[in-house]
């Protein structure tokens, strides 16, 4: 029996409400992360107490639905998984380590931009270890994001400052990050999100913890500030930021949520401008921009080579 046109259009209508909610969600999640910067240039605690504590609280807000949900099935994930997702969690904690600290030191338009590299390291660590092979767009993609990178170091260290020592702790933070996500990848065909996130979060926070008492750095006597800049790390950037995306996909195609996230650098740099008074140089602009075109046209280029697979399979 055939729908009845004015049927269609109300289900064509309701769908597009419902898809309005979720890019509105979206939006607010582009929010979430890009507050993560200037939060964490309104505190003086070290970086990998910030780093602790955001992952500590993130962890702690997330135990009320573990135990909801009967805690974790450790018998199926088995011993390999639980191993990887800790491993993966490791990884993360080196990558807040590495990305906070360049924030001490270089601005945040070129702090967020080059940690925004991680899908690069990710492809080309795919290339070695998996074998992935890598169309002509991506590698287009990835000359222009490095020539743009090469670019914003070269300006910076021409500079002084500095910056230049920042730029490169974040794309260290990016190098880290692609291992993260290399390690999840593989992870989450067999396990739950939330049981994985779980599990690579309690692997960061202790990690961090360790690294904090290796290292003697005072655990307490922050200010009350501090503490709420903290929990605000924990609150908007990372469940109301990067969890908002994951829950996304369910909605969204995969390539459209990550084109959103190359949104955290411009709302990064715009927020550090208005709330922070932070201008980035001109130079730091254009390589910036540069960047951002070469990940924009790798990451298309990525999802198109899915769908050519996914026709032919």
């Amino acid at each position: 029996m055939k729908i009845p046109e004015q049927g269609k259009k109300e289900g064509k209508e309701m769908e597009d409400k419902a898809l309005g909610k979720v890019y509105l969600i979206m939006g607010l999640g582009i929010l979430g992360v890009s507050v993560s910067a200037v939060l964490i240039r309104s505190t003086e605690a070290p970086s990998t107490v910030i780093a602790m504590y955001r992952m500590v609280f993130t962890f702690l807000l997330f135990t009320p639905l573990v135990i909801k949900k009967g805690g974790l099935p450790l018998k199926i994930i088995g011993r390999r998984g639980i191993a990887l997702a800790l491993l993966s969690g490791f990884f993360l904690a080196l990558h807040f380590a590495a990305w906070i600290e360049s924030l001490k030191h270089t601005t945040i338009a070129s702090s967020t931009v080059l940690v925004s590299l991680q899908p690069l390291f990710t492809a080309t660590l795919g290339y070695f270890f998996y074998k992935e092979r890598l169309r002509r767009g991506q590698i287009v993609g990835m000359g222009i994001a490095i020539l743009g990178s090469a670019f914003i170091g070269l300006s910076d260290f021409i500079g002084g400052g500095g910056h230049f020592y920042g730029d490169l702790l974040a794309v260290l933070g990016g190098a880290f990050a692609s291992v993260y996500v290399l390690l999840g990848r593989g992870l989450r065909k067999t396990v739950g999100n939330l049981d994985y996130v779980y599990l690579a979060y309690g692997s960061c926070s202790v990690t961090l913890l360790a690294a904090n008492l290796l290292g003697q750095t005072p655990l307490t006597g922050y200010s009350g500030n501090d503490y709420l800049i903290f929990i605000g790390l924990a609150v908007f950037s990372t469940i109301g930021g990067h969890t908002v995306f994951n829950w996304a996909l369910k909605y969204v195609e995969a390539n459209k949520v990550s084109v959103a996230l190359l949104g955290e650098p411009i709302g990064a740099t715009m927020l550090g401008f208005l709330i922070l008074r932070e201008v980035p140089s001109q130079a730091q602009l254009i390589s910036a921009g540069i960047i951002l075109l070469g990940l924009y046209i790798f990451i298309k280029d990525s999802f198109q080579r899915k769908k050519t697979t996914a026709a032919l399979s």
